[in-house]
Parts: structure tokens; C-alpha cells; sequence
């Protein structure tokens, strides 16, 4: 898969000159005025780096930095600036990026430090190299840091029905490209229903997470499920979509049939009931997807129990 990367300048010379030096490079590079201009394919398409050229508007460029990288969806992209050659800062606490290089040093850097930001990134566990998405080390950290916050929040799991089967009988590369397309429809719904405040992993293989105020998850799920039944179809050979169904062999090895994929989430919150830890609300999100499971119609079940204060 190649690497994607968006470039953001106004100097025609760094553009040839990153052209130049990419050349030989299986890159996918994109090139914008201004981060401004560049904020719709970086919240769609999640490139691998952000090369950002500080030198003119470089107040507006450092502020929408800050703001992707404080937040954890973002945790896998990396930002390369490039500033004037007597850049200085006091504190990287200010100026949330990776690595920076200065302009008079761009034509001997800029493909070395490009290079090192691939493999530094490969090196992060904590996030699903499938997706994008943060793992599960950055997801118990950010639900265990809400819990001990204080703050009010709904959990949801998320995973796919008879996905195995599917799996089987088309193979890896179209069963993750499923897994890629939920990924995407939580991540665009949940997005646009809470900007703000929302979060998103991925656990690995068809289980997802995310988190929002509990008055707007509901909502967010009941999109997600019908994105989801919608999209879905495309994926299935048309004679299988005809009948309705698939041929695939169970887990005892025999021939079995299995519905079309469907998808099943779970809800928790802690606005009425008390966690500790992040496992515990894990578990009662799980146990909330298995409820969801056993339904007919409705695709998702909401925890509705209350602790006694």
C-alpha cells in the first residue's frame, strides 16, 4: 500500500523540489496552499504524513497543528514542519509535531527525515495498521483517563456478524476491506454527529470502539447500522447478494449457509452507573453487543441499568 502524503506550501521551489526528491518513491503526494485547504482529505483519508511549510501564515498553521495532534484519532499521523533556518522554540509543548526541518537544509532532509517518520510509525503498536485507527493501548488509556476525569461519557463496541464466513469464502483481501468501510462509516458518522469530544479505535480484526455523550450515541449508532446494511451489498459476488445468502464451511468443517454480514453494537455509559476501571465498562459494552446479537431487528442494545446511590 502506498504511503500517503499531503504537502502543504506555497513555494513553488520546495514543491519542485519534494517532487524531485520523491520521484523514485511509491508516494502518494497532494499538494495544498494552505492547511486550511488540506483539513477535508486529512479527516477522509487519514495520510501517513503531513509535510507543512511554517515560513508564511505560520500562526494559523501551528494552531490547527496543535489541534489534530491533541487529538488521539490522530495519534498515527505524522506532521513534518519546515521552518526558517533561525527557528527556536521553548517548549514542543506549544508546537505539537514530530520533527521539523529548517529551509535552508530541505533538499538534504527532507527524504531521510520522511523515511525515519514511516518507520518510527511502524514501531507504534498502539495503532491498527489496517485502519489507522488508534489500538487498543491508546483506547484503555483514553477510557480509563475519562473515567478518572470525571467525565460523563457512552461506550459502544461494535463487531461484524458472520464475518468469519464471509472471510472463508472471499478471502483476506476483501474481508478487510469490510473491516476498512466500517472503520471509515464510524469514523465519518461519529465525526459529523460530535466534531468534538468523540473518539474511535479499533481493536483489531472487526471490533471497533468509540465514544460520545451519551444524549448523541444513539443517533450516531442508528446511522452506522444503516450505512452499514447499505454499503455492504457492494461487497458480495451478485449471485450470493441474489440468494441472500452465502455457502462457507463452519467451524466443525461442515458446509453451512450463512445471512449476509450485519452489524452489532453495544452501548454503556457512566451517567448512571459507577466505573473504575476501563474494563468494567468494556465488559458491560460487550455484554450489550451479545444482547444485540440474539435481535431480529434492531442491531444494537443500550445498557439502561442503574447503580443504586
Amino acid at each position: 500500500m502506498n504511503k500517503k502524503i499531503i504537502v502543504i506550501t506555497k513555494d513553488y521551489e520546495a514543491r519542485k523540489l519534494i517532487k524531485k526528491t520523491f520521484f523514485n518513491y511509491k508516494f502518494e503526494i497532494y499538494f495544498f496552499d494552505t492547511i486550511r485547504e488540506s483539513l477535508d482529505i486529512i479527516y477522509t483519508e487519514m495520510p501517513d504524513l503531513v509535510i507543512v511549510d511554517t515560513l508564511s501564515d505560520s500562526n494559523v498553521s501551528i494552531s490547527i497543528i496543535n489541534e489534530l495532534k491533541k487529538d488521539p484519532i490522530f495519534v498515527s499521523m505524522n506532521v513534518i514542519t519546515i521552518t526558517p533556518s533561525d527557528f527556536y522554540i521553548e517548549s514542543w509543548e506549544d508546537f505539537l509535531v514530530d520533527d521539523y526541518i529548517r529551509v535552508d537544509n530541505l533538499s538534504k532532509d527532507i527524504a531521510m527525515r520522511t523515511i525515519l517518520s514511516f518507520e518510527r510509525i511502524e514501531r507504534v503498536v498502539a495503532t491498527s495498521p489496517l485502519t489507522k485507527l488508534p489500538g487498543n493501548l491508546v483506547i484503555q488509556r483514553e477510557i480509563q483517563r475519562r473515567i478518572e476525569h470525571g467525565d460523563i461519557f457512552a461506550l459502544a463496541y461494535a463487531d461484524i456478524d458472520y464475518f468469519k464466513p464471509f472471510n472463508d469464502r472471499y478471502g483476506f483481501s476483501r474481508g478487510d476491506d469490510v473491516i476498512k468501510m466500517l472503520g471509515r462509516i464510524i469514523l465519518n458518522i461519529v465525526r459529523e454527529e460530535q466534531p468534538s469530544g468523540s473518539f474511535v479505535g479499533h481493536i483489531g480484526g472487526d471490533d471497533f470502539v468509540y465514544i460520545m455523550s451519551p444524549d448523541q450515541i444513539e443517533d450516531a449508532t442508528k446511522k452506522i447500522v444503516e450505512y452499514f446494511n447499505i454499503l455492504i451489498k457492494n461487497f458480495y459476488d451478485e449471485e450470493d447478494l441474489k440468494k441472500g445468502y452465502i455457502d462457507s464451511i463452519n467451524r466443525e468443517g461442515e458446509k453451512h449457509t450463512y445471512p449476509l454480514m450485519s452489524v452489532s453494537i453495544g452501548i454503556t455509559s457512566n451517567r448512571y452507573r459507577r466505573f473504575k476501571h476501563f474494563s468494567e465498562m468494556a465488559e458491560a459494552a460487550s455484554a450489550m453487543k451479545a444482547i444485540a446479537k440474539k435481535q431480529k431487528e434492531l442491531r444494537y442494545a443500550i445498557d439502561r441499568r442503574r447503580d443504586v446511590i
